[in-house]
């Protein structure tokens, strides 16, 4: 079986074969021979995206028609509504996955928002307690569900940003029971799709989150979960494993520049009793976190530089806005973003390049 590439991918690749062709280091058989086993995308599908802003703007007139006769309808009415347009998506997605995949797949979409606008609607139908969070974990479960019965990417990236808006709008709650059902979900899912990168990012950025809300309902001072953050950054970083490491790397990176960004100021400190000077403190955490991240930017890290960039420019604005005229402040502050980009583009240009 070929395997798939971008279309930049594999048009980078068949470059860079022609290359060394011309170098004289492979033959034009030895080309075709490993060309066999690759071959390229389709990138953008025009159908897809129209068919999905089509089926878009259906959940949205659905929506619509569902508000403006609502309070007309009897309650079997409104139930029978939304029970038939979920079915007649579904039904409508499974008859078309054969001969027109694009269109099918469009209707899936639709299928997920008119199942979890229906969750809603029922609460409001039954009366419910008016808590929208169990709503959202519904949502995320039957969207979920459907990732897997279709094995659709884009369905299960949209069931972790519906966990997230879960956990976010459930802060105060006690969810850690429903919160460990999905990771376990989430990464067994990820074993299903052949642990991809991009759903391995969403996952291991769900399981953060869940952390982070487990330190905040425990009343953790922030100052300990930003020391907590950061050593888990660190360790993601440089702890080696099979599991996407590059992947698992980059996340490793933004939150150690993250929770790094957060202790340098000196309210988090001040939350310590044990520590005197705080600002002093603050600053030395700062210059440190600078000099730690140039030497991953020595490795030709992009994340990192920002990241620089961005303490930069934090110290800049703390120190020098209420001594400069703001017209000097503001070229001065744009002066150090251009240098940055300017810095940055060169080196994407190099590892291109290479």
């Amino acid at each position: 079986m070929k395997k798939r590439l971008s279309r930049l991918n594999y048009r980078f690749l068949v470059r860079e074969m022609n290359s060394q062709k011309e170098k004289g280091i492979i033959t034009n058989q030895q080309i075709d021979d490993m060309m066999t086993y690759y071959e390229e995308g389709l990138g953008l599908n025009f159908i897809k995206v129209l068919a999905t802003v089509g089926s878009i703007l259906i959940g949205l007139g659905f929506l619509s028609f569902i508000a403006s006769n609502w309070e007309h309808m009897s309650k079997l009415l409104k139930i029978i509504t939304i029970l038939t347009s979920l079915g007649v998506s579904m039904l409508s997605s499974y008859k078309l996955e054969k001969n027109y995949s694009k269109t099918a797949e469009s209707l899936l979409y639709l299928s997920s928002l008119i199942f979890g606008a229906g969750l809603f609607l029922m609460e409001q139908i039954f009366n419910f307690s008016g808590d929208y969070n169990q709503a959202f974990l519904l949502w995320t479960i039957g969207v979920l569900i459907m990732s897997l019965l279709f094995k659709n990417t884009i369905l299960i990236l949209f069931a972790h940003v519906l966990a997230m808006i879960y956990m976010f709008s459930s802060f105060n709650e006690n969810i850690i029971v429903s919160s460990i059902f999905l990771i376990i979900a989430f990464y067994g899912a990820n074993k299903y799709f052949s642990f991809s990168k991009i759903i391995i990012f969403f996952t291991t950025i769900f399981s953060l989150n869940f952390l982070l809300y487990l330190l905040t309902y425990f009343n953790l001072e922030s100052t300990y979960i930003s020391l907590i953050f950061f050593a888990i950054g660190l360790g993601m970083y440089y702890l080696k494993h099979n599991l996407n490491l590059d992947t698992i790397k980059l996340i490793g990176v933004m939150i150690v520049g993250v929770s790094g960004f957060a202790l340098t100021f000196e309210g988090n400190w001040n939350q310590l009793f044990y520590i005197n000077r705080p600002d002093v403190f603050a600053v030395v955490v700062g210059i440190s976190l600078i000099v730690y991240l140039l030497s991953l930017v020595r490795n030709r890290q992009i994340v990192p530089l920002l990241f620089v960039c961005a303490l930069i420019l934090r110290y800049y604005f703390d120190t020098m806005y209420d001594f400069m005229p703001k017209s000097l402040f503001f070229i001065l502050g744009g002066l150090i973003l251009l240098g940055f980009g300017y810095y940055i583009e060169g080196l994407r240009n190099n590892q291109g390049g290479e």
